[in-house]
């Protein structure tokens, strides 16, 4: 390992602690072990120095340029690529024979930089021999994982952090297909059922296996991969995805296809017997293999499913007799009518009835309670007052002095930290103006890179119109279209914000607004699937905002009707009203 690597981790700490060696670490019977010390200096400056390699040092703090929020997100790597030395000796007998019963010549794990050596596993283990799948270039990989000959042990020297293979793809990828499995040897599988035939293969693997479960939040670091190749993936004109045939291996393939488009990915079938690529290199030879690769069927479509593919769903509505089958909102009240699904929610209200704080309350209950990403488009929030709001809801305590307890310092930056891993915020510091295509681009990338989950835009009139030859009902009804279509396709939850057309007048009782009154167009109330009023009276001392449901595409999400949430003046924190409140108090 580098001394870079070590300074690297250094600049990524916040406070004074003790962390893993990046220099001796992987190389250590003992590599869980904590031995560089942290000590951050009130000016900013970091000491560190390994209690096992004596490493140390010290790094000054030098400004950051300003950077626009979202491009920190997206061009922020966890960790960078480290140069790993090879075993000096490698065990090349065992190697192949161990290759040989995988069905795999010495000629393509060769080509591809497979090495093998005696590695440290765990108490367990112990030190066993094992082969390695080198990462990045085989003559200084960045990592390679180690699996036991003998055992499904595994270990890494390094991070594998991107495609294993990568650097075996053509330069051009424009006319092949890429093929996309789960583990090393099923893509050495597949390089070798292609090897003795004309048809040039473009195989990769993931870095870190399947997903157990459905892919609901992850961490931003375990789907990196796939922003690390967004231009592979983007140059490819069709990819296959190979994965297992178990459930690990369903989860894998249709968060790699909500990520880079349905449209563009093909999948393959595997048997309950023969489950991946080396199973069936191993059963039935390279010939059959590649018959299985080349049968690739496109994945069905947003919109293009079978009765059976929402068999599960259907029984679910069914048995909570059809009603409430969506997220909770975080309110077990305010449930009974709204919950939480993909699809476009129009939220609306007059001028400071309070929008704006019950969509950040969704955010910060679905992000806590659901573990959903958000990719946040506040035109009227500047972000620093936004995170500062979502601050106040985290802790529960203002950002501004005042009658109660102020959030502390330490409070705020943990809170800062939270929303960092939570969400991001689409910013245009160009002077670019925002349009719909341009939100969709970037939440694209934001997909790709975050695997978000939710959209939000507040409010429509900022956008500019693409196109200017129409007028504003066909402007709006497209851009709700486009919306639309995006989300479906991302399976993104979408809050579109809409003001309506205009106050009351002076005098009159003001009363709630549905989705015939947002200004530009009735496609607000046609097209949205959820459509929702926040709304308040005009009695300064009356702070019991009122979620009411003026549209339900689907009553199992949610259903017509309205419902009071207490509402914290310092906070801006909503919650259920109890039943013993008091009405004649603010």
């Amino acid at each position: 390992m580098s001394r870079s690597a070590v300074e690297l981790a250094v600049q990524n700490a916040k406070h004074n602690q003790r962390i893993l060696c990046p220099a001796c670490g992987p190389t250590r019977k003992k590599s869980k072990q904590k031995t560089l010390s942290i000590t951050v200096e009130p000016d900013g400056t970091k000491l560190f120095c390994c209690h096992h390699c004596d490493i140390s040092g010290r790094i000054s703090e030098k400004p950051r340029p300003l950077i626009d929020p979202l491009d920190e997100f997206l061009q922020s790597v966890p960790g960078h690529p480290n140069v790993i030395e090879l075993p000096s000796a490698t065990h090349d007998r065992e190697l192949e024979q161990f290759m040989e019963s995988r069905g795999i010549s010495r000629e393509t794990y060769q080509n591809f930089g497979v090495t093998s050596d005696i590695r440290w596993f765990d108490k367990k283990a112990g030190e066993q021999l094992a082969v390695g799948f080198t990462y990045g270039d085989p003559a200084e990989p960045s990592a390679i994982k180690w699996r036991s000959l003998k055992s499904k042990a595994f270990t890494q020297t390094g991070a594998a952090q991107t495609f294993y293979g990568l650097e075996k793809l053509p330069k051009d990828m424009s006319d092949m297909t890429l093929v996309i499995c789960e583990g090393e040897i099923d893509c050495l599988s597949v390089a070798q059922a292609f090897s003795a035939t004309d048809t040039e293969v473009a195989v990769v693997s993931v870095p870190n296996g399947a997903p157990a479960k459905p892919v609901r939040h992850d961490d931003g670091i375990k789907f990196n991969y796939l922003w690390e190749a967004r231009e592979l993936l983007e140059s490819s004109s069709r990819i296959i995805l190979a994965t297992d045939h178990d459930q690990p291996g369903d989860n894998l393939k249709q968060e790699i296809a909500r990520r880079v488009g349905r449209g563009r990915c093909w999948e393959v079938e595997f048997s309950t017997e023969l489950k991946d690529a080396n199973a069936v290199l191993c059963a039935e030879g390279p010939e059959r293999l590649r018959e299985i690769i080349e049968a690739a069927t496109p994945m069905p479509l947003a919109g293009v499913f079978s009765a059976k593919d929402y068999e599960e769903q259907v029984e679910e509505i069914f048995d909570a007799g059809g009603t409430g089958k969506g997220l909770s909102t975080g309110f077990k009240s305010l449930d009974k009518i709204l919950t939480i699904a993909p699809g476009l929610y129009v939220i609306t209200g007059m001028a400071g009835h309070g929008k704006s704080s019950l969509i950040d309350n969704l955010l910060l209950n679905t992000s806590e309670q659901h573990g959903y990403r958000w990719a946040v488009c506040s035109m009227e929030n500047p972000v620093p007052i936004h995170i500062l709001k979502l601050a106040a809801l985290k802790t529960q305590k203002p950002f501004f002095e005042g009658p109660t307890e102020r959030m502390s310092k330490q409070e705020l930056r943990e809170s800062i930290d939270w929303i960092n891993d939570r969400f991001c915020f689409l910013e245009n510091k160009d002077g670019e103006v925002a349009t719909i295509d341009s939100i969709i681009r970037r939440s694209r990338d934001a997909l790709l890179r975050l695997g978000i989950n939710g959209l939000l835009i507040d409010p429509y009139n900022f956008l500019e119109p693409t196109n200017k030859n129409t007028n504003e009902h066909q402007e709006i009804s497209a851009n709700l279209s486009k919306i639309i279509s995006f989300s479906q396709e991302a399976n993104l939850t979408v809050f579109f914000v809409a003001h309506p057309t205009k106050q009351y007048p002076q005098g009159e009782k003001e009363k709630p607004v549905d989705g015939n009154a947002i200004s530009g167009s009735y496609s607000w109330a046609s097209k949205t699937d959820f459509g929702v009023t926040l709304f308040r009276t005009n009695d300064p001392n009356d702070h019991t905002p009122e979620v009411i449901v003026w549209k339900s595409r689907f009553n199992w999400i949610a259903q017509r009707g309205s419902q009071k949430l207490s509402y914290d003046v310092a906070t801006g924190k909503m919650s259920d009203i109890r039943d013993d409140f008091d009405w004649s108090v603010s």
